[in-house]
């Protein structure tokens, strides 16, 4: 049964029996025992050593961490931590409140001026996470914020790539502006689309600048020059791009040289910076701004000093680790060839460290996953909801810190299975 009829079943078997709940919430209670009983329910691990690391200790026993997401393997760099430290003991723990309320604190804009810097922008907005950076940003230039200003209710049109981020999508959802969703990457359809509703004033695109579980780079100058044509505006989200492409670091613009024609460039920290926080860059205005008018900014704390001062030293080694990059590029290659070479499918053209591994089917990849457990290799398999049914595949992080040994007992275990499972 496709996860799409199990939950067409649970649909039939909530209209037939359930009539009203006998306790709160008794209707959810319902619907998580379901997802367990049909294997939806994710397994979730404890992890207690080397959360970052490409060696990590889950339930009490060592694995081969390839799941998490720090590609520069910052998180762990002892310059990154001692920066942390001697931040808390300036600063203490909390970062006392909203910036509108209890005021800015200076390490704060020191990070977000050398954000802004190292992605080419004028100004920078910090928040405490990406998804609250993404869920904020499009009520706030899209949207009414006072008498009628800056842009009147449904004057807008929101065109989004159909494999944006849930956080995307959610933060679209909240805008009352009209929402338009383009197929994957086609521009031709997007230009389509730009066409059929000219008469919006406000017409804002968004998509990412690197599409992690399709292995892809977007092509930034030819989305630039399509926005122009049409006067539309540009956001990328540049989660997985930045620290990673780039000369400097500064992400999938600065990789295509194209920085000052992208209006918003939204990042986050607990990829390649290495620990937590979100951020929005673009003209000084806009961002003074999104100061006052981001909701998901002034109704909540800021982001702690602590981490403000170890992100600050993930980007001067990040500006400065091109040699950083290399190596982890090196190690990305090597792994896609050698899963290439063994027959497997690696979606997407780009060469990135976060490869796609096909699967297909959600049970092959569910058992595919399990099997890699019992191998004391922690890689968890990306399903439906999170790709299209039947797309099931694996996001495989390489972070600089892996070991060629490392890269290879991973191969040799996907090749292991998949001859297996018959699927080489």
């Amino acid at each position: 049964m496709k996860v799409s009829e199990m939950f067409g079943a649970a649909s039939l078997l909530y209209n037939s029996k359930v009539k009203k709940e006998d306790i709160p919430f008794q209707n959810i209670y319902r619907l998580l025992d379901y997802l367990k009983e049909q294997q939806l329910y994710p397994d979730l691990p404890v992890i207690s050593g080397g959360v970052n690391e490409p060696v990590c200790i889950v339930d009490g026993e060592e694995f081969l961490m390839f799941c998490a997401n720090n590609y520069l393997s910052l998180s762990e760099d002892e310059r990154v931590k001692e920066a942390g430290i001697a931040a808390i003991r300036k600063y203490g723990v909390g970062p006392g409140g909203s910036r509108v309320i209890s005021g800015n604190v200076d390490i704060i804009l020191e990070l977000e001026d050398a954000i802004a810097e190292m992605v080419g922008a004028e100004a920078c907005l910090t928040l405490p996470t990406g998804y609250m950076a993404n869920v904020g940003v499009f009520k706030a230039v899209m949207d009414t914020f006072f008498v009628g200003l800056p842009y009147a209710k449904g004057s807008g049109v929101i065109f989004s790539d159909e494999y944006n981020h849930g956080s995307v999508v959610d933060g679209c959802r909240l805008s009352n502006a009209k929402k338009v969703i383009f197929k994957h990457g086609d521009f031709g359809d997007l230009e389509k689309k730009l066409g059929e509703h000219a008469k919006y004033p406000n017409k804002l695109i968004v998509t990412e600048g690197v599409f992690s579980l399709d292995g892809e780079i977007t092509d930034l100058p030819a989305l630039s020059k399509l926005a122009k044509k049409h006067g539309a505006k540009v956001m990328i989200d540049d989660a997985h791009g930045v620290g990673i492409l780039g000369k400097r670091g500064g992400g999938t613009p600065q990789h295509h040289d194209c920085a000052q024609d992208i209006d918003i460039i939204m990042g986050c920290m607990d990829k390649a910076f290495g620990g937590t926080g979100g951020y929005l860059c673009g003209k000084r205005e806009l961002i003074d701004y999104l100061r006052v008018a981001e909701r998901s900014s002034i109704l909540s704390s800021a982001l702690t000093c602590e981490m403000s001062g170890a992100m600050l030293e993930s980007v001067k080694i990040m500006e400065d680790g091109e040699g950083l990059r290399k190596e982890l590029f090196e190690k990305a290659k090597y792994l896609r060839g050698r899963l290439v070479a063994d027959g497997f499918r690696i979606v997407g053209k780009d060469i990135l460290p976060s490869i796609a591994l096909w699967v297909g089917k959600e049970s092959d990849g569910i058992e595919f996953a399990n099997r890699l457990f019992k191998r004391k290799i922690f890689s968890p398999v990306v399903r439906w909801p999170a790709v299209p049914e039947g797309e099931a595949r694996f996001r495989i992080i390489v972070m600089r810190d892996h070991s060629r040994a490392q890269l290879d007992s991973y191969a040799d275990a996907c090749k292991e299975i998949g001859t297996e499972m018959g699927l080489l």
